[in-house]
């Protein structure tokens, strides 16, 4: 027995029933099979992210720039690079990792013994 064949059938299967118990889905059932089921997965990939920009700009992004802000009066080499400039020069999202920078230039004036055995 063929599993992707049988898996088509098992879903189909589920789906035909889920519409016989359930008769107020038909509709929709009948507006995927008139716009197509790319098209209707289109549809609700961009509500989503619309709903994900709201509570991005609305909820995280607030909550955030207090963090970034005390971080910052420790490391003051952090930003955050914007879109563009990241795709122009992707070396640059190091500044963006806390205390990378601060440590990097540290690590330059430390002398690693070594140990001969």
């Amino acid at each position: 027995m063929n599993l992707r064949k049988s898996s088509w059938k098992i879903a189909s299967f589920l789906v035909v029933s889920f519409l016989i118990f359930k008769p107020e889905f038909m509709a929709l059932a009948l507006l995927i099979d008139g716009i197509g089921l790319e098209l209707f997965l289109l549809f609700l990939e961009v509500q989503a992210i619309a709903v994900f920009g709201y509570y991005f700009q609305n909820w995280f992004k607030p909550a955030s720039k207090p963090i970034y802000k005390f971080i910052q009066k420790f490391d003051p080499y952090i930003f955050i690079p914007t879109k563009s400039v990241g795709a122009q020069y992707p070396i640059i999202f190091v500044h963006a990792i806390p205390c990378f920078i601060v440590f990097s230039i540290g690590i330059l004036f430390v002398k690693f013994n070594s140990v001969s055995a």
